[in-house]
């Protein structure tokens, strides 16, 4: 869509990267726009990103490297729990619990907002305190409900989360709508759908995410 409607637009682009895991970032080398010179590239990260996707993009992995992009690129380093201010919107970032770890973001533009906080464990003590204030009163929390509770038990420490802790961080956060992310990959439809109806039935506005959603504010 960037490409087809880069007439309509002023092409400068900003992309938050959550963290540097290889199914986060493998896509970038295949982002067109990053290839055309009349787009420019703002790029944040809690961690060093130029040299993360240079490495990326470097033998035996890539054929070509970063410098083969012909976009203008600026690299930003995120501070934990800074804001960056871009056009009208806010956007604001903390750090989740995730191997490595992760950041969680809080996007607000003319009155609206949504909260993406993915790859994160919750708390075995209670709500993500942090995560919970930077989702307070949020129109839409999107959130990492990998794990079915019998799962989680068998992958303690692996960086995700559940739908149940979903739902509880919705409620404290009193979020108005609770979007279902980072499903598992031997989790099929059948079973997405119950896990979609079991959250539900205890926050009724949660949908499952699934390809192709889009979400009008």
């Amino acid at each position: 869509d960037l490409m087809r409607t880069m007439g309509e637009h002023s092409g400068n682009l900003h992309l938050f990267l959550t963290h540097a895991h290889w199914d986060h970032i493998q896509g970038f080398p295949f982002f067109v726009p990053a290839f055309v010179p009349s787009f420019s590239l703002d790029i944040y990260c809690s961690k060093d990103a130029r040299d993360i996707l240079s490495r990326q993009m470097s033998p035996p992995f890539f054929p070509v490297g970063l410098d083969a992009m012909g976009a203008k690129q600026q690299f930003h380093l995120l501070d934990g729990k800074g804001r960056v201010e871009v056009g009208e919107g806010c956007i604001r970032n903390i750090p989740l619990p995730h191997p490595q770890e992760s950041t969680a973001f809080r996007v607000e533009e003319r009155g609206v907002s949504l909260v993406f906080a993915t790859d994160t464990e919750h708390n075995e003590n209670g709500v993500n305190e942090s995560l919970a204030e930077l989702a307070q009163g949020t129109d839409v929390l999107i959130y990492d409900a990998q794990y079915t509770l019998e799962e989680y038990e068998k992958k303690r420490g692996w960086g995700h989360s559940t739908f149940t802790e979903a739902v509880r961080l919705a409620q404290t956060a009193g979020a108005k709508q609770l979007i279902l992310y980072s499903h598992d990959p031997t989790h099929d439809d059948e079973t997405l759908l119950e896990i979609e109806k079991a959250a539900q039935k205890i926050f009724p506005n949660t949908v499952a995410a699934r390809d192709g959603m889009e979400i009008s504010l």
